[in-house]
């Protein structure tokens, strides 16, 4: 794991309501936002902490810094810790840092290929009102992540702090945006040749073939590409400092103005390392990226000239208003109220106006966003441009998943997933399926169910590791999920067979030991009724047929999501409708925004078809059905 202080520098930027409205924004993702968590709060709405946080921010007026703390804990991939186990590391990591008795939201995102835990903290104390800012806490992040691995049996991590701030700030803008950093670009291409520059004029002389310059700048060394971009020299080596410089060097000279070295190389933000060639890509980015521009520049156009023109329509309307007033009316009183009727209504147009104008221009920047290299990468693949895709999984900060894995062993590769519905693709091209409380992750070789792992969900990872991999497929991570998986893909009767010899015993011994359907119970108001569920659950068509039969019911336009009945949806249902395909009987219930289908035997069919919709019913994990109090929604 890994403890991350983002800072806020400017106090202007610093908005704790901002900061939360953010991190629990689902963006219309199913799988990002995970549990929100409040502490020494009293509201139970984090709309309203956020408020409340505010409102204790509010009341320190002598701090001129920023108010809040953001931290991220992140987990290493295929690590998917408990709600318990989240809730003490928290709570370690505050109780360390001295945030124990402040105010704090913490939101888990399961949107990466690690899952992190965002901690949003009020650094005012609740009650003295006082700021609390950790002194070096970076060097107490170490520590507390050796100790809290060790406590909890997380997968180990590096923590010793081997970069200086600016080059983690290049790591970052190189790992979320795509394009390289001129930091990287000098390590990776000149910094051995300034190592070995002898004299300042050495040093300057392989500065020019590069296309750079160094400059004194306060109290050490910047260096530019000329195009705008500056970096602290230290950033790219501790040994070029100004002190290190100087050591070595002497006293530093500027370079001198008769040299005219040409260069040979210079910075530009390309992508970064790919194991496949991106060049066609990149240019489309960049023909995309100037079409953005433009557009976003003729829209700003046009609302600039929409507002000049409403507030010269309102400028001349209230002209004419005291034209009329000065020609028609009589008394002095009179015409100085109508006067100030007609400035107040002016005001208030004009008000108006500039509000409709600042509407329209967040409007204009959020429909021509300009995209990131990776960002532009990620939203061609979510439309279903493979090439992206793979340009996504080819780079090198790119990293398969790990842990309880189903993998390939065939070669036969589709882009569908069987009963699921694509949620988001990761900057390194990961794809994110939903089916149900699970999600399936596909990172082109191996599936992997995170978040819940439910039968639903490893049944979905099978069937689209038959389609991706054909029937002869591997399963890795701990043998609980190994005998899971061997038992849904037993009881699914999935046409499967595992590499593992262990494994695939398992799943035939699963296939066997089957039950034989029983006889259901007789149904009555004041007694229990038990369905006898069927030797197979419902199949994916029947799914998609019940699927479609509600949409048209609800006279919606996107098909709803219909599952099988799992003995996890224990609990007060409401009834929906019972229906009769090829010959089998279902009946169709609702568990909050889930859809469940459960198989009756015909005299529950008989029974049930007399209830109204929206009726209360009582499910055990077993399937046993008990009446409770109907009401309708």
């Amino acid at each position: 794991m890994i403890i991350k202080h983002v800072p806020m520098r400017s106090l202007r930027k610093s908005n704790v309501v901002s900061l939360v409205d953010y991190l629990t924004n689902t963006q219309g993702r199913q799988e990002r936002v995970g549990e929100i968590t409040l502490t020494n709060c009293q509201s139970d709405r984090h709309e309203a902490v956020s408020l409340e946080m505010l409102n204790t921010q509010s009341l320190n007026t002598r701090a001129q810094s920023d108010k809040t703390y953001h931290l991220i804990i992140s987990f290493r991939p295929g690590e998917f810790p408990s709600a318990q186990t989240l809730r003490a590391i928290e709570d370690r990591v505050c109780h360390r840092l001295g945030f124990g008795a402040h105010q704090r939201v913490s939101v888990l995102h399961h949107d990466t290929n690690n899952v992190h835990l965002h901690l949003a903290i009020n650094k005012i104390h609740p009650t003295r009102y006082t700021l609390h800012d950790p002194y070096k806490a970076y060097r107490a992040f170490g520590e507390l992540c050796d100790s809290l691995e060790e406590s909890f049996h997380l997968e180990r991590d590096h923590h010793q702090v081997r970069k200086t701030s600016g080059e983690n700030r290049a790591s970052d803008m190189e790992r979320q945006a795509g394009t390289e950093s001129l930091i990287g670009w000098m390590q990776r291409g000149c910094l051995d040749e300034l190592r070995s520059a002898h004299t300042w004029s050495a040093l300057h002389q392989v500065l020019r073939q590069h296309g750079l310059a160094i400059q004194p700048r306060g109290q050490g060394l910047v260096i530019t590409d000329g195009q705008g971009t500056f970096v602290r020299a230290s950033s790219v080596a501790r040994d070029l400092s100004m002190m290190s410089l100087e050591r070595r060097l002497g006293r530093f000279e500027p370079p001198g103005i008769v040299e005219t070295t040409k260069a040979t190389r210079r910075y530009a933000a390309t992508p970064v390392r790919s194991h496949m060639n991106t060049t066609a890509l990149y240019e489309r980015y960049q023909q995309d990226r100037l079409t953005r521009a433009q557009g976003r520049a003729v829209a700003m156009q046009e609302a600039r000239t929409r507002k000049a023109h409403a507030m010269d329509a309102a400028k001349r309307a209230a002209q004419i208003k005291r034209d009329t007033i000065k020609l028609t009316m009589r008394g002095r009183i009179t015409k100085k109220l109508l006067y100030a009727t007609v400035s107040q209504t002016l005001r208030s147009d004009l008000r108006q106006i500039v509000d409709r104008h600042r509407r329209d221009c967040a409007a204009i920047t959020a429909r021509y966003t300009r995209l990131t290299w990776a960002d532009w990468l990620r939203q061609q693949a979510l439309a279903g441009d493979q090439e992206a895709l793979r340009a996504l999984r080819a780079r090198d900060v790119s990293r398969g998943l790990t842990g309880d894995t189903i993998t390939a062993v065939g070669t036969r590769l589709v882009d569908a997933v069987v009963g699921a519905n694509q949620d988001h693709i990761t900057k390194q091209g990961t794809i994110i399926y939903r089916v149900g409380l699970s999600a399936v992750r596909d990172d082109g070789t191996r599936l992997q169910v995170s978040r819940e792992v439910t039968n639903d969900g490893i049944d979905a990872a099978l069937r689209l590791a038959i389609q991706k991999y054909g029937t002869t497929i591997a399963v890795s991570g701990s043998d609980a999920f190994k005998t899971r998986v061997a038992q849904v893909a037993g009881r699914s009767h999935l046409t499967i067979r595992f590499d593992d010899a262990r494994l695939e015993a398992q799943r035939q011994r699963h296939v066997r030991d089957l039950p034989r359907p029983s006889t259901a119970e007789t149904l009555s108001a004041t007694a229990p009724m038990q369905t006898a569920p069927p030797l197979t659950p419902p199949s994916d068509a029947m799914l998609r047929r019940l699927a479609e039969q509600e949409r048209k019911r609800l006279q919606v336009i996107r098909t709803p999501t219909i599952r099988r009945f799992e003995a996890r949806d224990e609990g007060r249902v409401r009834f929906g409708a019972v229906e009769m395909i090829e010959g089998r009987h279902f009946a169709l219930v609702h568990r909050q925004d889930d859809r469940l289908v459960l198989a009756i035997d015909a005299s529950t069919y008989e029974r049930l078809k007399a209830f109204t919709r929206g009726r209360t019913l009582h499910l055990n994990a077993s399937g046993s059905i008990r009446l409770g109090r109907g009401h309708r929604r």
